[in-house]
Parts: structure tokens; C-alpha cells; sequence
């Protein structure tokens, strides 16, 4: 056969059955002897390009027209590649890798290990093979598919196998993309809890996803062919039944209209309906809808327990607010209460501080003997006059600065004082009384000094008031003094003492009003009013300081009084 075109045209009508016949009488040399062999194809039709089998010819293959366009192969059953035409040799040639079954282009060579399979199959089932190949041709994945076939001789054995190939490849990539796309959309729907549907152009379910039976626990199939309203329960709310068909009949898109499903165990499962109407790509013909449902029951109950609550927090909020105008008015009251009674314990201080002090200085008067002599009775007489006046005007007088404290009617004048100065002062009004108690004061004589910055009489007051605790509890022969320490901008005075200290669990309590160390004001064994300490503390924040307590009990007090320095000015001694 020669390689021109009018060859290749010539050799496209070829007798297969007598080439068959030829074929086996070359592999049966017996039947050879007795046999003639067909004159029609010639030696070179071994290389002829042979056209595929029809196999609805029952085996016997006459005149077949082989399209040589496409590539095209003949091997034996044993597996000896017979013919291949130039289409194939061209396929072979441009492949990089894996070559196209049966994996040679060479006559008389043997096919490639996974090609004998097909050969073995086509053989075994008398049936061709279909395959799908991916081939890198010109440096490009491309796809072909073969199609293999039994040759039989006139006596319907099959002798050979041919094969033809046509490339596929844009046919495959469409099916995998439409693979992908399938495979991607299935993993969305498992993914979310939607459910989907489909109705025909009288609304009527045609397809109800399986996600559905999964939600409610009711065959998809149960409404196929059934109206899209009747996956509402039977009871549930119409105004839901009625948007949903108005929808469906306006054909207009909707979305998450709400719809209630009764599930197989009796629960009420709450869902959003949402469609698309489809109409014809050609004519435009309304067909249905497509749509999807949403389960949302949880995030219904959880709407419904958020507006409880909310109703229940503005219900709580109103109640606060009425709760709140309340105690305003009940503060408003309180306010003007103690007002009222500050304005009282003021005016009844001043009125009784008149006459008190007259009683106090006739008292004095008599003792002193200015009018005459007196016999010692009343001279004594006249003496428990003068200390029972003088106890009850230091009681109204702090009664009276405790009521000026709460009403915020303190004035303070800040100066610079020296320290020394103020624990003098403040040592020569109780040196009287310690010496009657026989209490060592030495201690008060501080050998150095600082200037602070506070009102000198109420500083005055803190300091007699603590000296006067100190001398009230310290045992006869006890020892009070005095320490100074600078810490920054503050400094901080000690007044400490040997008495009868004070419990741990008590020690907050002195500085609250009407609180002795001995207990209670009811309580308590020596004299005073427990208001002290309190009023001391009081004044000291309102300089810009505080008062702090270190006790322990049989073993003093410590009380600290820190004030804030004068400018540029430190500890001197």
C-alpha cells in the first residue's frame, strides 16, 4: 500500500470477513492445506487502515467504510498489533507519558500490559469495550474515547480486535464541572438545615428534598402531588396559610414566609418558606416554583424567651424607676428631717450653752468664796455644780459640731501650723487631769518639728480630743507621747499611750458615733458622748487628711493623724 492520497481513498472498502478468513487459515495450518485462500485482499492489506466492526451484523462483516480522519488500530487476540493508520501514528507522536491503548504504533509489535485486559474482555464477552483515556497531547490533558470491537472470520470467531478514537475532551470537562457543581451544591444542602422544593404550575409539590423527612420525620413522598400549603399543620395560624398562597398567585418571588409543620412526634416545628417562580427559557410560560425551607424553631423560641425577658426587664425597669422615685422622695424627706434637726440640735445648743454657762460661773464663784464664806458642804456642793456644768456643755458642744459636720456647715481656714506647737497646746489643756492620774507626759516633747497646712482650732480639737481618750484610758501610771513622721507630701502624727487598748473587731467602731471602747453608749463606764473620735476624724478629711488606729488590747493604742505639708517644707530637728 503506498503512502498518496488515492491509496488511502482506495483502501478505505475493505472485505474484513475475507481478510478474517485469511487470517485464520495463516494461524490454522491445517485448514490452510484444504483450503484456498481468498484472492481479494492482498499481502498489503495487513496495513490497510480497516473501519470498526458492527457488531448488529451477527459476525459476518462485509464491505465497511473506515473514516481514517479518526485513529484507528487492529491487533490480534494474541495480542500483536496488526494495523494502525496514520491518524493513530499522529495520536501516538504527539502523546508525552502514556500512550493511547494498545500503548505501540509499530505493526507486529506486542501491545502494552493494560491493553491485553480489553483485548481479554472484548474476547470473553464478544461485546466492544468503551474507555475513557486521559492523554497529554502536545503538552495538553486531553481526553479520548475508545471504542474496541471483536473482528470475526466468516465463521463468527472472533480472530482480532479493532479500535477506534475520538477525543472527548470537551465533553468531559463539561460532565466534571456538572459533577463538581452537583457535588458542591449536595455539600451545601448537608450543610445547612435547609430543605428544598419544587411545585408545578398549579403549585402542586413535584420534589421535596429528603432533608425534610429528616426535620419532621415524614416521608418526602407523602405530598408529593399535593398544594405547597398542605406542609402546614392542621391547625396551623390562616393569616400564614393565606400570605402563602397569595404569593404562590401573584407569582412574584417570596421570601421566609413563616409556616408552622407538625412533626410525626406530635412537636410544632416553626419554618421559613422561601420561592422563586420558573418560567420557560423559550416562550417565557409560567411552570412553578423553586424553593427552599428553613427549620427555625429554635431561633423562634429563642425570639419569643428574648421578649419575655425583655418584657420582664422593663416591667423590672419600671419598678426600679418607681422604686427610685421613691427613695428620692424618702431622701428629700430624710434630707429636710435631719436638716430640721441639725436647725434644732443648733438652736437648743446655743440656748442651753447661755444659761450653762452662768451655772458654771456661779458655781466658780462659790467655790472661790466671792460672796462670803461657805461651810465645806456647800463649798463641795458647789464644786460637783461647777464639774456637772462643765461635763454637760462639752456634751452640747459636741453634739452641736456633729449636727454642723452632717449639715456641711464647717468652715475651714487652712494655715500654716508647726506640730510642735499644736501637741503643746493640746497637752496643756489635759495636763491637769494626767497629773491626777499620775500618767507620765513626757513623751508629748517631740524632738522635731514640721509645718502643716490645716484650720488651727479644729486642728486644736483632734489633737485635745485624742490626748483627752489617751488620759481617760490609760491606767494610773501609764505613759502617752507623741511621734512625727514625714511620708512625702503628708506627715503623719502618733498619739499613742499604755492603756487598755483596743479589740481588733472593735476598732472601726470607734470612729462611728455614740461608740466607746468599753461597748455601746449604753454600756460604756466612763464619761462622754462617743461622738470624739468620729468628729475627729471628720475634720481631719476635711483638711485633706485622715485618722488611722493601731491597738492591741492591754497593750495602748496608736492613733495617726495625717495632715498635708505646707509647701517646701519638711521635718526639722
Amino acid at each position: 500500500m503506498s503512502d498518496n492520497g488515492d491509496a488511502r481513498q482506495a483502501a478505505s472498502m475493505i472485505d474484513l470477513a475475507a481478510w478474517a478468513d485469511r487470517l485464520r487459515l495463516r494461524r490454522d495450518p491445517v485448514a490452510a492445506s484444504s483450503a484456498s485462500l481468498p484472492s481479494s485482499p492482498a499481502p498489503e492489506v495487513m496495513d490497510q487502515p480497516l473501519p470498526p466492526a458492527n457488531d448488529g451484523l451477527g459476525g459476518i462483516l462485509d464491505r465497511i467504510i473506515v473514516d481514517d480522519s479518526q485513529p484507528f488500530y487492529l491487533c490480534s487476540v494474541e495480542g500483536m498489533l496488526i494495523h494502525v493508520n496514520e491518524a493513530f501514528r499522529s495520536l501516538v507522536g504527539r502523546c508525552r507519558d502514556r500512550l493511547p491503548s494498545p500503548g505501540v504504533a509499530r505493526s507486529g509489535s506486542t501491545v502494552a500490559a493494560p491493553h491485553r485486559a480489553i483485548l481479554g474482555e472484548v474476547e470473553a464477552t464478544g461485546l466492544a469495550v468503551s474507555t475513557d483515556e486521559w492523554l497529554s497531547v502536545d503538552s495538553r490533558e486531553t481526553c479520548w474515547r475508545g471504542r474496541h470491537f471483536p473482528v470475526r472470520d466468516s465463521a463468527g470467531r472472533i480472530v482480532a480486535v479493532a479500535g477506534t478514537y475520538v477525543e472527548v475532551t470537551a465533553e468531559m470537562l463539561s460532565r466534571r464541572e456538572a459533577l463538581r457543581a452537583r457535588r458542591r451544591f449536595s455539600d451545601f444542602a448537608r450543610a445547612t438545615s435547609d430543605w428544598f422544593w419544587e411545585t408545578d404550575r398549579r403549585g402542586c409539590l413535584t420534589l421535596l428534598s429528603e432533608r425534610f423527612a429528616a426535620g419532621v420525620g415524614r416521608p418526602a413522598s407523602a405530598f408529593q402531588g399535593r398544594p405547597l400549603s398542605d406542609l402546614a399543620a392542621a391547625d396551623c395560624d390562616a393569616s400564614m396559610i393565606e400570605a402563602l398562597e397569595s404569593a404562590l398567585a401573584a407569582r412574584a418571588p417570596f421570601r421566609a414566609l413563616p409556616i408552622e409543620i407538625q412533626a410525626a412526634d406530635g412537636e410544632r416545628r416553626r419554618c421559613h418558606l422561601s420561592g422563586v417562580p420558573v418560567f420557560e427559557a423559550g416562550g417565557g410560560a409560567f411552570v412553578g416554583y423553586r424553593g427552599a425551607g428553613m427549620d427555625v424553631t429554635e431561633a423562634h423560641r429563642e425570639a419569643q424567651r428574648s421578649a419575655l425577658m425583655q418584657r420582664n426587664l422593663e416591667e423590672t425597669l419600671e419598678e426600679l424607676t418607681r422604686k427610685n422615685l421613691e427613695l428620692d422622695i424618702a431622701s428629700a424627706q430624710a434630707e429636710s428631717a435631719l436638716r430640721a434637726k441639725n436647725e434644732f440640735l443648733a438652736a437648743m445648743s446655743h440656748e442651753l450653752r447661755t444659761p450653762l454657762n452662768a451655772i458654771i460661773g456661779f458655781a466658780e464663784a462659790m467655790e472661790m468664796q466671792v460672796f462670803g464664806e461657805l461651810n465645806e458642804q456647800y463649798r463641795a456642793y458647789s464644786k460637783d455644780i461647777n464639774a456637772a456644768g462643765r461635763h454637760l456643755l462639752g456634751l452640747i458642744n459636741d453634739v452641736l459640731d456633729v449636727a454642723v459636720l452632717e449639715s456641711h456647715g464647717v468652715s475651714i481656714s487652712p494655715e500654716p501650723l508647726s506640730v510642735k506647737d499644736l501637741i503643746d497646746r493640746a497637752a496643756s489643756l489635759v495636763r491637769m487631769r494626767a497629773q491626777d492620774r499620775d500618767l507620765d507626759l513626757s513623751g508629748l516633747e517631740i524632738d522635731k518639728d514640721a509645718t502643716v497646712l490645716a484650720d488651727d482650732r479644729r486642728a486644736t480639737q483632734i489633737f485635745v480630743n485624742l490626748l483627752s481618750n489617751a488620759v481617760k484610758f490609760t491606767p494610773e501610771g501609764g505613759r502617752i507621747g507623741a511621734e512625727l513622721k514625714i511620708e512625702g507630701d503628708r506627715a503623719a502624727i502618733t498619739i499613742w499611750d499604755t492603756g487598755i487598748g483596743i479589740p481588733e473587731d472593735k476598732q472601726e467602731l470607734v470612729f462611728e458615733k455614740f461608740q466607746q471602747v468599753g461597748g455601746t453608749v449604753y454600756s460604756r463606764k466612763s464619761e462622754g458622748t462617743g461622738l470624739g473620735l468620729h468628729i475627729s476624724r471628720e475634720l481631719a478629711r476635711l483638711m485633706g487628711g485622715d485618722i488611722t488606729l493601731m491597738s492591741k488590747p492591754d497593750q495602748g493604742s496608736r492613733f495617726t493623724v495625717t495632715l498635708p505639708l505646707a509647701k517646701e517644707d519638711g521635718a526639722t530637728g
